[in-house]
């Protein structure tokens, strides 16, 4: 079979600004690169240099490629963060027009968690871009490339025809256990440029998917509710090659939550202790059934920071949530925690939500400094308003308490269009005033 597609650029979306003193590695990208075999790759992420000089070096990166293809991922749409609003997804038009204005005969494919969420309205309101991959890509780029001229062959994407946007209709997920792992060849992308004394920029996945339904998350639309494993012995393999071939000292589990199944954790954690790699990292976790000798695995295993976000601090406002767990569960995990006194905490809350009282809210402000108390040198606790977001159960609940409305635009270009998504009603306007008060106040003391 002829593959007509030589060469692809893969190129992370520009974040349209430099907040990150270390940018994160693009690792979506970095399994597409892996699979496609057939094809020259290479990827480029803008948000390596200067905003001032990251559209020369797009120019200068496809001039010497000079690729077939370019596929972008498009990873956020905004900050989703009340008291810091940001749209990154204002960078993608620009970004498309610029890379026709460079190659103009280049097609152009963009896929990407964001992407996926407002697939038809990004397909509809940015016309030259040629192809939308719809939710997970290893499988469906590689058949698209095989069959560039008859999109309407493949599952998963969108394409125009006549003027219209068209979908092919969504696939079966990829079997993840037997994808090859992300690409991280100097050839390709050039990990050193992402490696910190943080174990924040490079992330490592042991899974996809999440058996948990919180109320205002789009992670089970985007990879269902079925958790699909690695081997964990092919994830060790990964960040030992990392460790050694790489000098990577630092990662994060990327997985929706590391601790769910429990057993496929504790196989990663004793294979990384049985090999002895010089690792630090960090991992997400729910409360839910957490034990003191689970966190010690961990921590021998390497783990030095983990973060939880139970979003709220009453059993109903964990139930309001669908979180899964329990008051109980949180405080077990912050006795257990307070004895390991080099592991850096973190707990995530939320500061309104529906059916919000001000018990809840006291509560959230109770728990606060009780985290703060325990943990005074090493733990930090988030404050933020939910950004409403489609495909989730938040998003039906304020449509019909009429907090937002059918026609109420979802996709922001900028930060008007923006604020009314975080859920933060009239009615419940004292505990956001007394919420920004609090977070204020937190922050004068971090300074």
């Amino acid at each position: 079979m002829a593959y007509p597609v030589k060469k692809v650029m893969l190129v992370q979306q520009d974040m349209g600004r430099r907040s990150r003193e270390y940018p994160l590695f693009p690792l979506g990208l970095a399994y597409i690169a892996a699979v496609l075999q057939k094809q020259k790759v290479k990827i480029f992420d803008p948000n390596l240099y200067a905003l001032e000089e990251s559209e020369e070096r797009l120019k200068k990166e496809m001039n010497g490629f000079q690729p077939d293809i370019v596929g972008i991922s498009l990873r956020n749409i905004d900050t989703t963060m009340r008291r810091d609003p940001f749209v990154h997804y204002r960078t993608l038009a620009p970004m498309v027009r610029l890379i026709i204005s460079i190659s103009p005969g280049v097609r152009i494919i963009v896929g990407g968690a964001a992407f996926s969420l407002y697939a038809r309205e990004i397909m509809r309101r940015i016309g030259e871009i040629d192809f939308g991959i719809y939710l997970e890509g290893e499988e469906t780029i590689v058949e698209l490339l095989e069959n560039i001229d008859t999109p309407e062959n493949v599952k998963g994407v969108f394409y125009r025809k006549g003027g219209e946007v068209h979908f092919t209709g969504e696939r079966p997920q990829p079997n993840f256990a037997v994808l090859p792992p992300p690409i991280r060849d100097k050839d390709v992308i050039d990990i050193g440029q992402y490696i910190s004394d943080r174990q924040t920029a490079i992330g490592v996945q042991s899974k996809r998917g999440c058996e948990l339904s919180c109320s205002y998350c789009t992670y089970v639309f985007l990879n269902k509710d079925r958790v699909r494993l690695r081997i964990p012995a092919q994830v060790v393999d990964e960040i030992e090659e990392m460790a050694a071939r790489h000098k990577v000292r630092g990662f994060t589990f990327v997985d929706n939550v590391f601790n769910i199944p429990e057993e496929h954790a504790r196989e990663i954690c004793n294979e990384l202790i049985r090999r002895k790699i010089p690792v630090e990292w960090a991992a997400w976790l729910t409360p839910r059934g957490l034990t003191e000798e689970f966190l010690m695995l961990m921590h021998e295993a390497g783990c030095r920071r983990v973060r939880f976000s139970p979003d709220a601090a009453t059993d109903h406002g964990l139930k309001v949530l669908s979180k899964g767990c329990t008051v109980h569960d949180i405080k077990n995990s912050l006795h257990i925690l307070s004895k390991m006194k080099d592991m850096l905490v973190g707990y995530n809350f939320f500061c309104a939500y529906p059916g919000m009282k001000w018990s809840d809210a006291l509560n959230t402000i109770k728990l606060l400094l009780k985290i703060y108390m325990l943990f005074p040198e090493r733990g930090n606790v988030s404050l933020n308003w939910i950004r409403v977001e489609p495909y989730t159960g938040i998003y039906g609940k304020v449509l019909q308490e009429g907090f937002i409305s059918g026609e109420t635009n979802m996709l922001p270009e900028n930060e008007k269009e923006l604020l009314p998504l975080f859920y933060a009603p009239g009615k419940l306007s004292c505990i956001t005033s007394m919420f920004d008060f609090v977070i204020s106040f937190m922050e004068k003391l971090r300074r």
